[in-house]
């Protein structure tokens, strides 16, 4: 009892003591000061206010272009006018880039323009997309998703976030820099695909491999992503700006049962839909394991300080607290998928007829890769999660690896959030990691430094918009991010 006694004080103290460490760590954990360290560089009010008079016209414009990026299509084939004219019509409306910049189509569609800097260093990249997701419900829009309607400031349409914002944006703080007369110190390329939406095979890929022919060094690549995310991020009053350091790669398994049909008045109790869906159950309850690395710890641990006290004990100490948030990220869809590879069964197909038991059956079960969890060691987790050899397990198509994780220092990532800091006040800037695909994918034997992240405030509201209805941006939203373009192209 003695030594029961003492081990029980001595655990006691140790407890104590670890709280208590806890404790100072989050009390020391102090926010630093978010006032602008960094003058904005982009130029005085009355010619902000030219941006936001003229600017969101022009991505209306662009709204009106339908290329539309449809699954198992020849998108190339549907949008070939429909490119070509946009093409054109970037030309003319952005004469002084048009005059000054290389204008070169990559693989027909894709377009690369080259705005030559005074500087040797290798380019600063900016890339985007002209491909936007069908709009199948447009008659629940409020306003046509093709039609470039502005509404009292604000612009409905297909692409206002994404991602011809980002494609016009750039194109109007380039041409207003040479407008200016302001300096380009850095070249600029801007790689603008043309089917993001379907992959980027044929454009962002053919983009990176023309780079890579004609050995055209590349600094890094900046590209959509998150933006300046408002009411968010648990805990944390201020807007947080959160730049991507990596994106979630991704496959789609197809699992296959076949077993004898036949009559459905004498089925067979082990017939091929029953096998298949046991197997799906037990996937179903099956998570792969939650992973608190990069870049997520970077978002937890910048972000800590500027947190409610609660929030900010909790994440300052990850060498402790750990499992608990993990327990809590889980429990949201959102959150759980951006600490574990999630899996989700998007198709399934068996008989044609109801009288009849089906000889096959098959289901397709899509899975987004955490950075560091390979395809291979997903695949061979399924397997042993079904222990079924009645079930054949197969890529259903070439699936992608999740992409290396990028530096949160240095060139790219340093002016990036310069330029946030200058330009969106009381704003917290962390790493983090993207859990939707990108157009970085194609790009990774470019360059290992891609940074996404877009100049535009989002909130739950308007999240919600990207690839569903109402898409929608307003006039001050989208007059910000060109000023932050404008900027960030000061700094390079």
């Amino acid at each position: 009892m003695p030594v029961l006694k003492r081990f029980l004080k001595i655990l006691g103290y140790v407890i104590i003591a670890t709280l208590l460490t806890a404790m100072g760590i989050a009390l020391l954990n102090q926010p630093k000061s978010l006032i602008n360290t960094s003058k904005s560089l982009t130029p005085d009010a009355a010619y902000r206010e030219s941006i936001a008079n003229t600017a969101l016209e022009h991505l209306a414009e662009a709204t009106t272009y339908r290329i539309v990026g449809y699954d198992d299509a020849n998108n190339d084939s549907i949008n070939h006018n429909s490119i070509l004219a946009f093409h054109a019509w970037l030309k003319r409306t952005y004469p002084l880039l048009a005059a000054r910049a290389n204008w070169e189509v990559i693989n027909q569609h894709s377009l690369l323009i080259t705005l030559k800097g005074s500087s040797k260093e290798a380019a600063a990249m900016f890339i985007g997309h002209m491909d936007v997701v069908p709009a199948p419900d447009s008659a629940q829009w409020k306003h046509g998703p093709y039609s470039g309607r502005i509404v009292k400031d604000t612009l409905w349409g297909r692409g206002a976030l994404d991602d011809k914002n980002v494609v016009i944006g750039l194109m109007e703080a380039a041409e207003r820099t040479l407008a200016l007369g302001l300096p380009i110190k850095r070249t600029l390329l801007f790689g603008f695909g043309h089917d993001e939406e379907t992959g980027g095979s044929h454009g962002a890929s053919a983009i990176a491999q023309h780079l890579i022919k004609h050995r055209i060094p590349v600094a890094f690549i900046s590209d959509e992503g998150f933006g300046v995310m408002k009411g968010i991020v648990p805990g944390l009053k201020n807007d947080c700006a959160i730049i991507g350091l990596s994106e979630k790669g991704f496959v789609s398994v197809k699992l296959k049962v076949k077993q004898l049909g036949g009559h459905s008045a004498w089925p067979n109790p082990e017939n091929a839909t029953a096998i298949l869906s046991k197997g799906l159950s037990k996937l179903e309850h099956h998570q792969f394991a939650s992973n608190l690395e990069q870049p997520v710890r970077g978002l937890f641990t910048e972000a800590a300080p500027y947190m409610n006290f609660g929030y900010r004990l909790l994440f300052s100490n990850l060498w402790l607290t750990a499992p608990l948030v993990k327990m809590v990220l889980q429990g949201g869809e959102k959150t759980a998928a951006t600490i574990r590879t999630t899996h989700v069964t998007t198709i399934m197909r068996a008989g044609n007829k109801e009288n009849v038991v089906p000889p096959t059956a098959e289901a397709i079960v899509n899975l987004r890769l955490f950075p560091g969890h390979s395809i291979a060691a997903a695949m061979d987790e399924i397997k042993d999660v079904l222990n079924d050899p009645r079930i054949e397990i197969s890529t259903y198509a070439d699936g992608r690896e999740a992409t290396p994780v990028s530096a949160a220092n240095g060139d790219g990532y340093d002016q990036i959030k310069a330029a946030i800091q200058a330009n969106f006040t009381e704003t917290v800037v962390v790493p983090g990691l993207v859990i939707t695909g990108t157009d970085c994918k194609n790009y990774t034997a470019v360059t290992n430094r891609m940074y996404r992240f877009v100049p535009f405030e989002f909130s739950a509201s308007n999240l919600s918009s990207i690839h569903g209805i109402n898409e929608h941006i307003t006039r001050k939203q989208f007059g910000k991010g060109v000023e932050f373009y404008m900027d960030l192209f000061q700094r390079l």
